[in-house]
């Protein structure tokens, strides 16, 4: 299996905010970039592309993955990320993180605290051993007895470890005369009260015994200091130097630093976006100047609190305030850089939704031709999620695939176990850890109906924890408002490898664990809301298989509605489940509907009718995922709307020729 070779949407969206400012400009400040998409979207891939595409040419701090290093504080992270800052660098000088170093080291100084000699003549003995950079080492060792000292600064152990792996890197990088303006700055601070530098030290050591919040205020600061000092320095090399910038002036620029941060949904990490940000602020009020910094982050939640800036992706289109921006897709995102027209973000926090996987990656990560049907099967039943994709490679037979088969990503053994996996696989209810995956399996229905996933969805059902779900398939990205071409119905959809997993598993189980697929649509369609709305009760006729009732609610409204809003209503409508085995073609099951509807429906049949049989049978069958594709069933649907345009009596069949149109374009 070979992964796609082109760069990233995400990696390009750098290059658009990469670039710091022209020589002879001023800085500007930087948004925090967070990348967003549900588990598997390829969220760490996305940030290694970046990280490469940077290479040797941009300084950058590998990803901190805050899954990866749980628990960890800001200081933590701001310990591994300026070591990693700190590297050698081809061409430049290292960076130095003397004041963020001294911060440390004053940290982790166990004072006496009654004795103020004692204090001074302890700050002093640390930042001796500070100043020695040939005996970083020694100072380790005076870190690592921290960790046993009758009274810590700290009692937090990883942090003494962290300082202590760290601290004899960041003192190689440092000179003397570093040291002195880095005293100087700490002294400055309005923090310090006035102190002289070595009393600073001492005052906000002891400060940050009792508040450990005012420690990390402190040491972000001085992390954020150290950058803006720094990289003037490391950023000459680049100037004049090509790059792959969005630069169309062609200006002489400097770069950003780049920080990249996976997994900020994690403990700890927004809470570190939230400490970079606030220092970002402090410095701004007292001095009105920016860091040279670019964070991008990742994160597989939303985060409610910037929705008093962005519009959350779920939510449709039509309840967006002007007050609010549409979160964009990499493509489209970070051209208010290049683009003064484009409205800046005023928020400190850019969320920006990961790309799902173009058919040309799908097809390379399954090793097929983009053209061979295996290709487009994969592309939508994953709609380009990278890790369902990798599921379905293992899936897909050897031999080209036959026409109409539906069975192609069942599990091996059909039960409700193995489809319950899948979603496991995913994580789908790891948040919601008082509620079994089974409960997820059990709302299916409701989770996966059009009209409840939106968040304004106001129906009552009584289910129990489906409103919990339903939030939480939300929160976790797996519900995106799709991009419309058409279609006056603005629905937001669940991720269809997770709906339909879903469903599969409500009817690989039976009359277990609380309900079948059968009891369960019958209680979403018993809903009063249901019952009262025409297209979600025929929406679950048709998912119990009640085809002829659907049938004759099409025909009735033929004639009765503008034919856009009837093509609308029958694919909301077929948009529907099946519990139809999975071991029979659609060929099989067409032919079955369609006698169906010969012996249910009407006996006085006329010609709408049978073409609606056929069209209702064809589109239904095509509609589903993560069946194969279906030829014939894709002709009788062309075919179907262009028979129907002349048996109107509407005066706007032009809507039933584009019905034809797009669905010899969509399956």
């Amino acid at each position: 299996m070979t992964e796609p070779v082109r760069l990233t949407d995400s990696a390009m969206l750098a290059r658009r905010l990469l670039w710091n400012r022209a020589v002879d400009e001023p800085s500007s400040a930087q948004p925090v970039v967070v990348l967003l998409g549900p588990t598997g979207s390829g969220k760490t891939r996305a940030l290694q592309s970046i990280s490469q595409d940077c290479g040797n040419g941009v300084v950058h701090a590998q990803p901190f993955d805050f899954a990866r290093e749980q628990p960890a504080t800001t200081v933590e992270a701001l310990a591994t990320i300026s070591d990693d800052l700190s590297r050698r660098w081809p061409a430049r000088r290292s960076a130095k993180f003397t004041r963020f170093a001294l911060g440390l080291v004053a940290v982790h100084t166990n004072l006496d605290s009654y004795d103020r000699v004692k204090a001074r003549a302890a700050m002093n003995s640390a930042l001796r051993e500070f100043a020695d950079s040939p005996r970083a080492n020694d100072l380790a060792g005076q870190v690592d007895s921290v960790a046993d000292a009758a009274e810590p600064v700290l009692d937090n152990p990883m942090l003494v470890t962290a300082a202590k792996l760290v601290l004899p890197r960041l003192i190689r990088t440092i000179g003397r005369r570093s040291l002195g303006s880095a005293k100087r700055w700490h002294a400055d601070i309005p923090e310090a009260e006035g102190a002289e530098p070595l009393d600073a030290l001492i005052q906000l050591s002891r400060r940050a015994r009792n508040e450990p919040e005012a420690m990390t205020a402190w040491l972000t600061s001085a992390f954020l200091a150290d950058v803006r000092e720094s990289h003037p320095v490391m950023a000459r090399p680049e100037l004049g130097s090509p790059c792959a910038c969005e630069n169309e002036a062609g200006k002489t620029h400097a770069h950003n630093w780049v920080v990249l941060l996976d997994n900020l949904d994690n403990p700890g990490g927004y809470r570190f976006l939230d400490d970079i940000i606030a220092a970002r602020e402090r410095h701004l009020r007292q001095h009105n100047e920016h860091d040279p910094l670019l964070l991008i982050g990742t994160s597989g939640r939303w985060n409610p609190e910037w929705e008093s800036h962005w519009h959350a992706p779920w939510k449709s289109a039509a309840t967006r305030s002007d007050e609010v921006l549409v979160v964009p897709r990499c493509r489209d995102a970070g051209h208010w850089r290049s683009n003064p027209e484009v409205d800046r973000p005023q928020a400190h926090v850019h969320p920006v939704l990961l790309e799902p996987l173009e058919i040309e990656e799908t097809a390379s990560l399954i090793d097929r031709s983009p053209y061979f049907s295996e290709a487009k099967l994969a592309q939508r039943a994953t709609a380009g999620l990278p890790k369902a994709v990798e599921a379905v490679a293992e899936m897909l037979p050897n031999a080209r695939l036959r026409e109409g088969r539906r069975d192609i990503l069942e599990p091996a053994e059909s039960t409700p176990e193995a489809w319950q996996q899948r979603l496991a696989d995913l994580r789908v209810s790891e948040q919601l850890q008082d509620v079994d995956l089974a409960e997820f399996v059990n709302a299916a229905p409701f989770a996966t109906a059009p009209w409840l996933v939106p968040a304004e969805s106001t129906s009552l059902v009584s289910l129990p924890q489906t409103g919990r779900i339903l939030t939480e398939l939300r929160s976790a990205l797996w519900v995106i408002a799709p991009d419309r071409d058409g279609g006056t119905e603005d629905q937001s959809l669940l991720h269809p490898w997770i709906a339909r997993t879903l469903l599969f598993a409500l009817n690989a189980r039976g009359e277990q664990d609380g309900g079948s697929y059968e009891t369960q649509f019958q209680a979403l369609l018993d809903d009063p809301h249901t019952r009262r709305d025409l297209a979600r009760s025929s929406y679950c006729r048709l998912a119990l298989g009640r085809f002829a009732e659907v049938v004759g609610t099409l025909h009735e409204r033929f004639d009765q509605i503008p034919h856009q809003k009837w093509v609308d209503l029958l694919i909301l409508i077929t948009s529907a489940p099946d519990g139809k085995p999975l071991h029979r073609d659609n060929a099989e099951v067409y032919a079955d509907l369609v006698e169906q509807d010969l012996c249910d429906g009407p006996a006085d049949r006329g010609q709408v009718r049978n073409v609606l049989a056929r069209l209702i049978a064809a589109y239904w069958l095509l509609a589903n995922p993560l069946a194969g594709p279906d030829r014939e069933c894709k002709s009788v649907v062309v075919q179907s709307f262009y028979e129907l345009a002349p048996l109107s009596h509407r005066p706007d069949v032009a809507a039933l020729y584009e019905a034809a149109r797009r669905a010899d374009q969509l399956f």
